[in-house]
């Protein structure tokens, strides 16, 4: 859809990217996301995936924004999920490192340290970085985003 785009800076790749069906009991989303990767020369790969923009607008410094994801890989892959927070004309960002040894991860984002002006949010979206993908499959069977309040104390 719109709100998915594969960047890279690979002059020269061998790369596929489809839909497959989940068929598993486990899988939430109908569909995931396959990437079959053989040749790459560039020096990063990222799948950007923009979050809805009505709900982007009702972030705040008191959240904590959490991303589970069900990965797969055919060999171990550095993966890294960076959330961008445009607000005015700055972008603010925080960068976390999936777990290699968990197919089912989960990591959090705190806005809380983020020097954000809520009022001014025009666009948020999360980069997946896959580091040195070559010679790989790479599936996302369901990427899912909910939001919680910082407790305070």
């Amino acid at each position: 859809g719109d709100g998915a785009r594969l960047i890279h800076d690979c002059q020269s790749s061998d790369l596929t990217i489809s839909q497959f069906l989940n068929l598993r009991s486990i899988d939430l989303a109908p569909f995931g996301f396959m990437m079959d990767v053989f040749h790459f020369g560039g020096s990063y790969l990222s799948l950007a995936i923009s979050l809805p923009i009505k709900r982007a607008k009702e972030m705040t410094t008191g959240h904590i924004i959490e991303l589970e994801a069900i990965f797969e890989s055919e060999r171990p892959l550095k993966t890294l999920a960076r959330l961008n927070i445009k607000h005015g004309p700055n972008v603010e960002q925080i960068i976390r490192e999936f777990s290699q040894a968990e197919k089912l991860c989960s990591v959090g984002f705190d806005l809380g340290y983020l020097m954000l002006n809520e009022n001014r949010i025009k666009e948020v979206w999360l980069d997946l970085i896959f580091e040195a993908p070559q010679m790989n499959q790479i599936k996302i069977r369901d990427l899912t985003f909910y939001r919680r309040p910082r407790a305070e104390f």
